[in-house]
């Protein structure tokens, strides 16, 4: 249903619309856009228990010193980098655009649209 083109023209079942804004065509929050292969759902559930581990950490106002701050960076920066390179991927293979909250249900399989508050201007 989500082709990406080149030229700003998304392909949808029976016609070619011209976008000049991605969230003009954001499904609403719910919406479910496909679904998630094994490795993709196996690779979800790895990045949201990094996530959870990293919030939790945050959450305990522990110090650190110079090394082991520079050593948990990494590691956060190493997340970023990870996650960044999974959504991408999904988010290519659905010819959606990247800055669209998509997520994926990794018990069960399917991908849907998150929850946001996208405000779109209307043109007078």
């Amino acid at each position: 249903m989500f082709n990406r083109n080149r030229n700003k023209n998304v392909e949808t079942v029976d016609q070619e619309v011209e976008i000049d804004n991605i969230y003009t065509i954001l499904p609403p929050p719910g919406t479910i856009i496909a679904e998630a292969t094994e490795e993709e759902m196996e690779q979800a559930a790895e990045l949201e228990i990094r996530h959870m581990a990293f919030m939790r950490l945050q959450e305990m106002y522990v110090q650190f010193d110079g090394s082991s701050y520079k050593e948990l960076l990494q590691d956060f920066q190493e997340f970023e980098r990870d996650s960044t390179k999974f959504w991408r991927t999904v988010a290519k293979r659905l010819a959606v655009p990247y800055e669209w909250p998509i997520r994926i249900d990794h018990a069960n399989g399917p991908i849907y649209i998150g929850e946001h508050e996208v405000v779109v201007e209307e043109e007078e």
